[in-house]
């Protein structure tokens, strides 16, 4: 044999992200794990499959027919690939522990494009005894150990966050107050900015639908590096709610925060709801908007309302898209430029 050997090529097409930055997912990972580590949180594993499912309005599940299933487990429930691992950590919570994370796959039915993978991969942490302006800071905390630890960084990644309410950012960029205004009054801003809308949006429309067209529109690409915390109540999900009085004005407001980098959500963190009677009732009201949506009903009992009403401990959760995350760390375009395979390659 000649010495003169020619070194295989991979044929990197194969794969949706070239393979360095597979290499660097696969550093950004070690790093979220020592961090966690460090701070005495523990790796748990929840189920991927599960008769329950978190009820949302906008985000539907996969659902997986029970002739899949052994036929020892076959009943009339419907199963379920989780959206999120959040429902069975709470059961962890309420069992006894205290500081838990865990990095597994999720998935959503109908989600492709250049933010979207039907499955992608999440960061989720909870630690009780936190509240909802510690798990904020602990959120930009780990966004700064990452970036400040990666080796294929120039260092010039910008992690000095701004911190504001929604009310703020809303404001700032539409001039009227999001918690107060009328659908009829967003309708009149989103013509005064014109910004289309279906056909269907009226006056009548349900107010949080003209918010997330007006945010998405007008104020996220305006979020560089921020924190918003205080939603509208209404979009509370699993968040506690709490009064606000300013301005000669009152109103509830969400006890959640989300992170921005570049215009583009990272993050989504709660102080977390213990009423598992207000649990249900959130998801009665969910469920009549998905009936009214036309859209496939989900279970509302589930083992998580159980495990409430034997107490869940007061705490703190956030969740991060990896991908996303990967997608800001790389300046990356597209969420195939970071993960292996895409539900098109799958």
């Amino acid at each position: 044999m000649s010495g003169n050997k020619t070194e295989p090529k991979c044929k990197n097409s194969m794969t949706a992200a070239p393979l360095e930055n597979l290499v660097r997912r696969s550093e950004v990972l070690r790093l979220i794990r020592k961090f966690f580590e460090e701070r005495g949180f523990i790796e748990v594993q929840t189920p991927v499959l599960s008769a329950d499912t978190i009820v949302d309005r906008f985000v539907e599940p996969v659902a997986v027919h029970n002739e899949t299933l052994p036929l020892t487990h076959r009943n009339d429930r419907q199963y379920f690939l989780q959206t999120s691992p959040e429902f069975a950590m709470k059961r962890l919570l309420a069992s006894g522990m205290t500081a838990i994370y865990q990095i597994t796959p999720v998935f959503r039915s109908g989600d492709r494009g250049r933010f979207h993978n039907t499955e992608f991969t999440m960061l989720e942490w909870y630690r009780v005894g936190d509240d909802y302006q510690t798990g904020v800071h602990f959120l930009a905390e780990l966004v700064k150990f990452i970036t400040a630890n990666i080796s294929f960084s120039e260092k010039n990644i910008n992690t000095d966050f701004s911190f504001a309410t929604y009310r703020n950012v809303f404001e700032c960029h539409t001039g009227i107050n999001p918690h107060t205004a009328t659908a009829a009054q967003l309708k009149q801003t989103a013509e005064r900015f014109q910004v289309p809308f279906p056909d269907s949006f009226d006056d009548n429309t349900h107010k949080d639908e003209w918010l997330d067209l007006l945010f998405s529109e007008l104020v996220q690409k305006h979020l560089r590096n921020f924190i918003v915390f205080d939603f509208p109540a209404s979009q509370s999900q699993l968040a506690t709610t709490r009064l606000i009085k300013e301005d000669g004005e009152e109103y509830y407001v969400s006890e959640r925060f989300e992170l921005f980098l570049n215009g583009l959500e990272i993050a989504n963190g709660y102080n977390e709801l213990l009423d598992a009677e207000e649990l249900r009732r959130r998801f009665r009201s969910i469920a009549e908007q998905r009936q009214a949506d036309g859209k496939k009903p989900l279970p509302l009992e589930s083992r998580l309302i159980k495990a409430m009403e034997a107490g869940l401990p007061p705490c703190s959760g956030t969740a991060l898209g990896i991908e996303r995350l990967l997608m800001y760390l790389l300046k990356a375009d597209s969420i195939d430029e970071v993960m292996a395979f895409t539900i098109d390659k799958a």
